[in-house]
């Protein structure tokens, strides 16, 4: 699912909540109203039983969506302490891109359905956190990060390798059809400086699992070690900042 379809869902759950409140406050404003007006035992009871109805179904999701954000809380929290988790931007790490790897390469090789790694980083990071200092270094792979967020859908994999370079697993699909992503990715990023807005390039690099290699270590070194494509964007000097 890709990011637009993820937000359209989002948006269906909250109408879908929206309705569910105002049909259950139609229901008990039914009931209430006539037991305001006219008082009895029997409508202010069944008043009174449709608004603990009411506060317990509600209840009940919030409940579930707390245990479920504790639990997701917990998860990445486990993954962190055994190594999985990036420390910088919660996503998995080199360690946790190994790890799926080695699940993702006997399912290539059983079906026949190669998968593509891309390896992905900013040109010169070092040299720019020396020209631009640290903060600017960070905007920019804060930024470098949104657009991967942005651009990756959901059953693809992205992974923090370290420094500004990032990897994208993308399952079932050839190196021809990686490309489709690659489209969706800018060849320079642009951050401000609070006065000028410089081009940062990126560098991709592409490999498809040949079905050979026995080791996700030597998966990644191919990633890795891959020749750069060339990108059409070529960044600037400097742009003035809007």
């Amino acid at each position: 699912m890709d990011p637009a379809t993820d937000s359209g869902s989002s948006r269906r759950k909250v109408v879908l909540r929206l309705v569910s409140l105002a049909l259950w406050g139609a229901v008990l404003a039914m009931f209430a109203v006539p037991a305001v007006r006219e008082p009895s035992a029997g409508r202010v009871a069944t008043a009174l039983l449709f608004a603990l109805l009411f506060v317990a179904a509600n209840a009940q999701l919030v409940l579930v969506r707390w245990a479920g954000h504790r639990r997701v809380r917990q998860l990445n929290a486990k993954l962190r302490t055994s190594g999985y988790l990036s420390d910088e931007f919660d996503l998995p790490n080199r360690n946790y891109l190994l790890a799926e790897l080695r699940r993702e390469m006997p399912h290539a090789r059983e079906h026949g359905s190669p998968f593509t790694l891309i390896v992905l980083s900013l040109d010169d990071f070092e040299g720019i956190r020396e020209r631009r200092g640290e903060d600017f270094a960070q905007r920019a792979r804060r930024a470098f990060v949104d657009v991967l967020q942005r651009v990756t859908r959901g059953s693809d994999f992205l992974a923090h390798l370290g420094g500004a370079t990032f990897a994208v697993l993308l399952t079932e699909c050839t190196r021809e059809q990686a490309f489709n992503y690659l489209k969706r990715v800018p060849g320079t990023i642009g951050v401000s400086d609070g006065r000028r807005v410089y081009d940062v390039g990126v560098t991709a690099r592409v490999s498809e699992y040949d079905m050979e290699s026995l080791y996700a270590t030597d998966v990644l070194r191919a990633a890795e070690e891959a020749t750069p494509l060339r990108r059409k964007e070529e960044p600037r000097p400097w742009a003035e900042a809007a």
